[in-house]
């Protein structure tokens, strides 16, 4: 690796990478989310945290086995409006240069479906943390905790009449961010770092594997 290819220069180098991953997804929708449909926002902006544990991933010649990070996003309007922010959290069990190439895949500069498009949408990056990120992966009751910052818990969305527990999956073949994955309720989650701020009960999740490369999500 040279330091030009983790370099902000417009003129920056793009790497190959792969990774698959467990990925957990709360936003401020309700159930669903009509953003995969091609519908705005319920409630007119776009409020996120999510999270990925990499189950084997190499971008360029690091190995990204066992990365654990999270992402705060936020628009006040639909994504595609534009003026977002968006926040990168990295695991304190990381090395230096698995931060620097979590921190590439993140700017988008290296392509990667949903990584490269967020990140034409933001109006403000804000400086990464390192941080430490509790992440578990356990279909509809999994969770995540990015310490002192956030959280997210997941469980199952429940029948308003008999209160069964409700199980379902959304199918996206042109996905940018996942092709499939099971539709959750989450619970409550919460985010507070510097200018982003929210709070939230019962909203839209998400739990999937993933599957990129520079080219996208691939699965």
């Amino acid at each position: 690796m040279t330091a030009g290819e983790y370099s902000d220069s417009p003129l920056v180098v793009k790497t190959k990478w792969n990774m698959e991953a467990e990925y957990i997804q709360s936003c401020n929708c309700d159930w669903g989310c009509p953003c995969n449909f091609d519908a705005l926002p319920t409630h007119g902006s776009c409020e996120a945290l999510v999270a990925y544990k990499v189950k084997k991933g190499k971008f360029g010649d690091t190995k990204l086995d066992g990365v654990v990070f999270a992402e705060d996003l936020w628009w006040p309007k639909a994504i595609h409006e534009g003026n977002g922010i968006g926040a990168l959290y990295i695991d304190e069990n990381t090395t230096p240069e698995q931060r620097r190439v979590v921190e590439a895949i993140f700017s988008g500069k290296h392509g990667g479906g949903v990584f490269e498009i967020f990140s034409k949408t933001w109006a403000k990056k804000l400086p990464t943390k390192v941080v430490k990120v509790d992440f578990h992966y356990n279909g509809y009751n999994s969770w995540f905790k990015v310490d002192g910052i956030g959280e997210v818990r997941s469980g199952y969305i429940s029948n308003p009449v008999t209160g069964d527990k409700f199980k379902g999956e959304v199918v996206l073949p042109d996905g940018i961010n996942w092709k499939k994955a099971m539709v959750t309720n989450i619970k409550k989650w919460w985010i507070g770092d510097r200018e982003i701020h929210a709070k939230h009960d019962n909203r839209a999740g998400f739990v999937t594997t993933v599957k990129f490369t520079d080219k996208g999500c691939v699965g």
